[in-house]
């Protein structure tokens, strides 16, 4: 407690998606926050400002208070001179996840999304689906939702709403973050490997999914994609009822073909045990969204929201941010900024937006930088999914330096596979010298894809300047 009786907490390393989030709530309700990052950058450094926390650029054992809380993202390992000068002076830390749980979850019923892909979109639309049918739920998504007016709130429904990250949850506690978050309902969208840093294999990864569908209780209720094998797989671990969906005639819940209309949102009809159950219709684009929704669909169903009250949900739904963002540049170009780091999803981003421009010159830049993408696991995958491109521009692979030439990601070997498939493609070390190469060849009505999960050197903002 500070002298005004609040409670005190500190985050280190709190421009984290989820730890900002969680701070900015937290001081909302009351308590006395303060945070330090090494670097504060967008869309959370955005968000933090004007919160009322206190934000220390850099670690300094001065950042940390003398009592209270010490909340120790993941990305923070032994050596940073916050965490030892914690150890040394035994404050109690914490985990994020751990944080969550006894704060925002405990006697509620808690819905999580799980999954490789799409589970921020999800658990913003679910977030929003339950808000709109008048549940009053509380959410924490991965990212910066449009509908909803922050990406935490503690909500003051029975249910809350929260991305079931499969990431560990701190250094001293390497379990994935949703064992944390009490599944009472639940969704698993895919099944794929990542995370190479914590994960040897699929198997690994999946038996992680396991636990966390043996997490749910007989009376709860898990959703997964029946197409997927390894979600399947997972979700036999369950007790509750498990209800499937897809694309495929053996899931409960099917998605038919899908269209995009005159005003560019995307429709698909849905069936439920093959008979008509109405049309899912979106303002978000992409096929992979419309598989979202019907999850959500499904999963508020099974919550008991009335089905045409869901739809209606889901219409007015406008996506989160750096999720296919679309912005206008000058001569008549567009740029979308899209938070993809894994073939998979760079291949849902490209294709989504070639259906919606089918005759334009597509580029796709893409920024080698999560854990399992710096590395050769997906090389052949990455190189199927770019060709939808006409242009291919590959930046530089983050802290190359530390991983040894024989496991990085060959650039070089995917350029050349693309040159000779007919396609324009390069590499750059330099953001500045890639941007120069953007600039000088964009032509009118060509169309940019920038796929990231990072910062991807400030290449957005040059282009939009």
């Amino acid at each position: 407690m500070d002298d005004g009786q609040r409670p005190r907490v500190h985050f280190i390393g709190v421009c984290g998606t989820a730890m900002a989030s969680t701070a900015v709530e937290l001081q909302r309700c009351g308590w006395n926050v303060s945070g330090s990052d090494s670097a504060f950058y967008p869309p959370m450094s955005d968000f933090l400002s004007g919160s009322g926390i206190r934000l220390y650029q850099g670690f300094n054992a001065q950042n940390l208070p003398d009592d209270g809380l010490i909340v120790v993202g993941n990305a923070i390992s032994r050596g940073n001179v916050e965490l030892e000068a914690a150890l040394d002076r035994n404050l109690l830390c914490v985990s994020l996840p751990d944080l969550i749980q006894r704060q925002f979850l405990v006697g509620r019923k808690s819905v999580v999304i799980a999954g490789t892909h799409g589970k921020t979109t999800s658990t913003a639309l679910m977030a929003h689906i339950l808000r709109y049918a008048g549940r009053e739920p509380g959410w924490l998504v991965g990212g910066i939702p449009n509908d909803l007016e922050t990406p935490c709130r503690k909500g003051s429904g029975e249910v809350f709403v929260i991305e079931g990250d499969e990431y560990d949850s701190a250094w001293f506690d390497k379990r994935p973050k949703f064992l944390y978050y009490r599944p009472f309902y639940a969704g698993i969208t895919s099944l794929e490997f990542d995370h190479s840093d914590i994960y040897a294999d699929i198997q690994a990864i999946s038996a992680e999914f396991k636990r966390f569908a043996g997490l749910l209780p007989q009376t709860g209720r898990l959703v997964v994609n029946g197409d997927d094998r390894n979600a399947v797989d997972a979700a036999s671990a369950a007790r509750c009822p498990v209800v499937t969906y897809g694309l495929s005639g053996q899931c409960q819940w099917r998605l038919g073909k899908f269209y995009i209309d005159k005003d560019k949102f995307w429709h698909a009809p849905c069936y439920i045990d093959n008979e008509a159950s109405g049309e899912l219709r979106l303002k978000i684009p992409g096929r992979h969204n419309l598989m979202n929704a019907m999850l959500c669909l499904a999963l508020a169903e099974e919550m008991g929201v009335d089905r045409q009250v869901a739809l209606e949900a889901i219409f007015s739904f406008t996506g989160v941010q750096r999720r296919l963002t679309g912005m206008r540049l000058m001569s008549n170009c567009r740029l979308y900024d899209d938070f993809a780091h894994h073939p998979t999803a760079v291949q849902a981003a490209l294709e989504t937006v070639r259906a919606m421009h089918p005759q334009a010159r597509l580029w796709a830049l893409f920024e080698p930088r999560s854990n399992t993408m710096v590395r050769r696991f997906f090389q052949n995958e990455l190189t199927e999914a770019l060709a939808i491109a006409d242009k291919v521009i590959i930046g530089p692979v983050h802290r190359a330096a530390s991983i040894p030439a024989e496991q990085r990601l060959d650039r070089n070997k995917i350029v050349n596979e693309l040159k000779a498939r007919g396609i324009e493609a390069e590499y750059y070390d330099n953001y500045e010298a890639m941007a120069a190469k953007i600039k000088s060849e964009i032509r009118r009505g060509d169309v940019i894809v920038m796929m990231s999960n990072g910062a991807f050197g400030g290449i957005r903002e040059g282009l939009l300047n």
